[in-house]
């Protein structure tokens, strides 16, 4: 594993030079070695950072968002100093150091051995602060970020955990100069809490939920109560994925080149190849091209697919942080916030925004009573799709939520080829407007086998055999030839 070296006086630093000079060590910046090769220093930067830090500051505190992220985003860290007034430290194009002036010991608790974060009560106050900066560098996670945590709290440790949070703040905003945040958090605590109004005090859906003691749609609640029976009489044999760099690679691709085919992002196999592989956009498309693009960085994440929420508030979190990733160009439809609108698909309308924290919350609370593996990952994936909780590229969510679910417990993913879409569709309506489930569960278990029984180590090979088995096709072209690859793919289903 690539190391940094950092020198400890004069004699040790002329011995750094010297093995720069006999090419066993690269300079970083002035003081700063390490023995990583040049092209994996962006990566090295990334996940040690905070040594960088101790090394060039002095007393330093990672503050504002980094203190809850403890990583660099965008390249860019916050801390705050003993300095006399703002300044950036460039260490490389794929590191900024963000030095605020400020104390460094106030509501602060330790997170290595060498470095400090500011405690909780701190970054609630430093996150409200307004940032003049762009997006890349803006140092605040705003007041949604903070209600998240607010009733993250709350639901975790009760309303006397909340009032010492706040009173914790209340007492050192003056001497942090967040008098003016603290004001703003307090109204926050209140809102969650019931105590204060709502109304201009809260703006994120999970916390007007919080308030008013989570409002559900109780028709998707019985719904999703239902699956949960149907799937707990299911016996489901796991299917474990033999991990290979190559594999995964090449499964993630078709993952999401017919994920996004399903939703109507239309390429050919050639065209996305392109723009996965080569990262190359396709003539005018470039929205089109970045959905393909930022569906595969989801999904080949080996570290992001292992991820899954232990907690409801883990849960809205998440699928709001993948979901800005997925559709970071598509600003129309406002990435990683919960729709504010009704929608529609069809027929069938989904869960309304104000009863979509509370829905998503039970729904999560039945998730975590199934077992792991293609029970969960099936309740899951009708869980995103049933309240489509943004206003585009739910269907794309709730597929990687599904083979997240798989891939976390080791099982092999399962790609919806184009051909099998209707049947997909099929399941879906069946189980929203008529209670029922066999079908689904019949459509994602055959596909797992099918997505299993692929060689996907060699990608000719594997391209080959989708091809020969239609998967490419269109429903009414190539459903015949496909059903012949599944046919023999079967489990005994309860009927209801």
């Amino acid at each position: 594993m690539p190391n940094l070296y950092f020198p400890k006086d004069t004699n040790d630093a002329k011995r750094l030079s010297a093995l720069v000079q006999r090419g066993k060590l690269n300079r970083i910046r002035h003081g700063i070695y390490t023995d990583a090769a040049m092209e994996e220093i962006p990566t090295l930067l990334e996940s040690r950072w905070y040594e960088v830090v101790a090394y060039l500051c002095h007393n330093p505190l990672v503050a504002y968002r980094t203190a809850h992220e403890l990583r660099p985003i965008n390249g860019h860290v916050f801390i705050v100093a003993d300095v006399k007034k703002r300044t950036k430290i460039a260490v490389t194009s794929a590191l900024t150091i963000n030095v605020f002036p400020g104390d460094s010991y106030l509501l602060s608790e330790q997170f290595v051995p060498a470095l400090s974060r500011s405690a909780l009560p701190r970054q609630l106050l430093e996150n409200l602060t307004e940032t003049r900066s762009t997006a890349q560098e803006a140092k605040s996670l705003g007041p949604e970020w903070v209600e998240a945590q607010l009733c993250k709290e709350l639901e975790r440790r009760g309303e006397d955990a909340l009032n010492t949070l706040r009173d914790q703040a209340r007492s050192a905003a003056p001497t942090l100069g967040l008098e003016k945040e603290f004001s703003v958090l307090d109204k926050k605590v209140g809102g969650v809490l019931s105590t204060q109004t709502i109304e201009g005090n809260l703006t994120s859906s999970l916390a007007i939920a919080t308030a008013k003691n989570e409002p559900f749609d109780s028709n998707r609640q019985a719904l999703f109560e239902s699956l949960a029976d149907y799937l707990k009489q299911c016996e489901f044999k796991p299917l474990f994925f033999d991990y290979n760099s190559a594999s995964w690679r090449h499964l993630s691709f078709f993952e999401s080149y017919f994920s996004n085919y399903i939703e109507g992002t239309e390429f050919e196999i050639d065209e996305a190849e392109e723009i996965v592989f080569s990262r190359q956009v396709i003539g005018n498309r470039h929205e089109d091209s970045h959905d393909v693009l930022a569906v595969f960085d989801l999904v080949s994440d080996y570290q992001e697919m292992t991820e899954t929420p232990d907690h409801a508030d883990d849960f809205l979190e998440l699928i709001q942080r993948r979901h800005h990733t997925m559709m970071a160009q598509r600003e129309d439809k406002r990435p990683g916030q919960f729709k504010q609108k009704i929608n529609k698909a069809g027929e069938s309308v989904f869960v309304s925004p104000e009863n979509l924290a509370g829905t998503l919350t039970k729904g999560f609370d039945i998730y975590k009573q199934l077992p792991e593996g293609l029970a969960r990952s099936i309740f899951m994936q009708f869980l995103i799709a049933e309240c489509h909780p943004f206003d585009d590229g739910n269907g794309r969510l709730s597929r990687i939520m599904m083979n997240a679910e798989l891939h976390s417990v080791e099982q092999h993913k399962l790609i919806v080829p184009t051909v099998h879409r209707d049947s997909y569709l099929n399941g879906l309506r069946q189980a929203t407007r008529q209670g029922k489930f066999r079908t689904l569960v019949k459509v994602f278990f055959q596909l797992q086998c099918y997505s299993a029984s692929i060689n996907w180590l060699d990608y000719g090979e594997a391209r080959d055999q989708l091809e020969l088995h239609k998967a490419h096709s269109l429903p009414d072209e190539g459903i015949a030839e496909f059903n012949k690859q599944i046919k023999n793919y079967k489990m005994s289903l309860p009927i209801v």
